[in-house]
């Protein structure tokens, strides 16, 4: 049963304790609210489509402007990142699809599912988020009748968006911090996997017995990063990754975004904006400087004395305004990306 159809029941059974059926009434109205908020003031409104998305069947979330505006023939799909990330870029996509929102583009969002098992919806698996992406985009097209397509992402979420951008024939691109070789990245997430469990296993009083992830693939064919099931097929695909080799006819605008403490931008940011370049595109970079208490994509909230501070709300309004205002400009017409 769908959200929507969900809202137009009045009553339904459900089973007690005692084996038996029980009625119960259910509210209407604050099921309405639940699918739907609307934001007169700011100008927006948003919901739950009644469609579920990819193998996951993941979530869509449809923010659509009061009224269609100058950006009604650009629409937008964010894209989730992998794995953790995703949990931790959450509000840092809600506020980008607000923003850009609020600047007149209709924004389709992705919410992946809630890991469960080791089906997947438990699994760190790239296949099934372009699955989610490619519906999300037809989503997009059909609720807000757009002529373009722009997709946004960060880190894992940003390379799901420039290997989708040429299938489904982008016009704009948005891309933070994006994972620019695969092999790199899973390096680094294994090897961070790595030492928190020796880490804990440390504090614990368990010796040096430390969770090896690499070996595990190696030797059973999978692994477990931070609760969610890694196979090794599943790592060979996300190693494979180049995007300066997997991009290969975008002539688009893009917009590259770095992180940085020193505000200098990463060299795989640069090598790629020069590829993207030299396929003829119209690309720029941006990079935001912030001293990054916490790494970019990692939990943001820090302890200080008897408190929770957010180390990362700034960051991400100041990314989220950056990228409406590109989005802004990126109104003109411009050659979409051929078809592969």
């Amino acid at each position: 049963m769908t959200i929507g159809e969900l809202v137009t029941e009045t009553a339904s059974t459900v089973p007690t304790s005692k084996g038996r059926e029980a009625r119960v009434t259910l509210d209407i109205d604050s099921l309405s609210r639940l699918h739907r908020y609307e934001d007169p003031d700011l100008g927006f409104s948003e919901s739950f489509a009644d469609v579920r998305l990819g193998p996951a069947e993941s979530l869509a979330i449809v923010t659509l402007p009061r009224s269609d505006g100058d950006g009604a023939g650009l629409g937008f799909v964010v894209c989730p990142s992998l794995g953790v990330e995703q949990g931790h870029l959450r509000r840092l996509e809600a506020l980008v699809s607000r923003t850009l929102t609020q600047h007149g583009f209709p924004v389709v969002r992705i919410r992946p599912n809630p890991p469960v098992g080791d089906g997947p919806c438990g699994a760190i698996d790239m296949t099934t988020r372009l699955r989610e992406v490619e519906e999300a985009a037809d989503l997009l097209r059909r609720v807000a009748d757009v002529g373009e397509m722009g997709l946004v992402g960060a880190m894992f979420g940003a390379t799901v968006s420039a290997l989708a951008c040429e299938r489904l024939g982008s016009s704009s691109l948005v891309l933070v911090e994006p994972v620019v070789r695969g092999r790199r990245y899973m390096r680094e997430t294994l090897r961070r996997h790595a030492i928190a469990g020796l880490v804990t296993e440390l504090e614990d009083g368990g010796g040096s017995g430390a969770h090896r992830p690499q070996g595990e693939l190696e030797t059973r064919g999978w692994t477990s990063i931070r609760g969610l099931r890694l196979s090794r097929a599943d790592f060979e695909t996300i190693s494979a990754v180049n995007l300066v080799e997997d991009v290969r006819s975008f002539r688009g605008r893009s917009l590259l975004v770095g992180v940085s403490p020193s505000g200098a931008a990463a060299p795989g940011l640069v090598g790629l904006a020069d590829h993207l370049r030299a396929l003829g595109g119209d690309t720029t970079v941006e990079v935001i400087e912030d001293p990054l208490p916490v790494p970019f994509g990692e939990f943001s909230l820090a302890v200080e004395g008897p408190s929770r501070v957010d180390t990362r709300l700034d960051l991400d309004r100041r990314l989220a305004g950056l990228i409406a205002s590109w989005a802004e400009h990126a109104r003109r017409p411009a050659p979409t990306a051929e078809a592969v």
